[in-house]
């Protein structure tokens, strides 16, 4: 039992760990290579046209906001089995190898998926709707002279920074329990491997 315990915890931290890091790898990816590409998008050729960066910048939004819709799902369900599978685990752990620091790990990371999934971003795709709105309805000038001062743009950063922010709170969070729980289990080792010499000399 304890190890089929620990492969589901493992293959459950493992997939929530790659799901929270998915969106950012697919942003890392299309934003640097929309800056060289003619991407286009129906609907905001005007404001393309004024600022081909900012309007290369709005179609690979398009593009990986997708990736980040589908990853919310699928980690809000991964995080109650990988909590389950925890405790599992640490039930069927000896003594000597629980570490409340787990817990605590598993706690940040489940909190700021909620954080993230219920309040940063949608706090970022309403600012970003009214961004895309008034790039599609021929406001891309006043978009443009607001960029450094006020307005939707200005918004959209800041809500972008704070959702940002929020989801590298989760994937750090993952990482540190990880990192926690291979320590444990080498300790868990290395005593199963002391005390099998032990045995054996006496």
């Amino acid at each position: 039992m304890q190890r089929i315990a620990d492969t589901l915890f493992w293959t459950l931290i493992a997939l929530w760990l790659a799901f929270a890091l998915a969106g950012g790898i697919a942003a890392a990816s299309i934003f640097p290579a929309a800056r060289g590409l003619p991407l286009s998008l129906e609907g905001y050729e005007g404001f393309i046209a004024a600022s081909p960066e900012q309007g290369r910048m709005l179609v690979a939004g398009h593009l990986a906001e997708s990736v980040f819709a589908k990853t919310d799902g699928v980690r809000l369900l991964l995080a109650p089995l990988a909590v389950l599978a925890l405790l599992a685990q640490v039930a069927l752990a000896p003594r000597a190898t629980r570490s409340g620091a787990r817990f605590v790990w598993i706690a940040v990371a489940a909190t700021a998926l909620l954080v993230g999934t219920f309040w940063s971003q949608p706090a970022f795709t309403a600012r970003d709707a009214e961004y895309r709105t008034a790039a599609r309805t021929g406001r891309g000038t006043e978009l443009l002279a607001n960029a450094t001062d006020s307005g939707p743009k200005l918004a959209v950063d800041a809500a972008h920074q704070r959702a940002s922010w929020v989801a590298g709170t989760e994937a750090l969070a993952l990482l540190f329990l990880i990192a926690v729980s291979a320590w444990n289990a080498g300790g868990s080792s290395v005593r199963n491997y002391s005390s099998g010499r032990s045995w054996r000399r006496g």
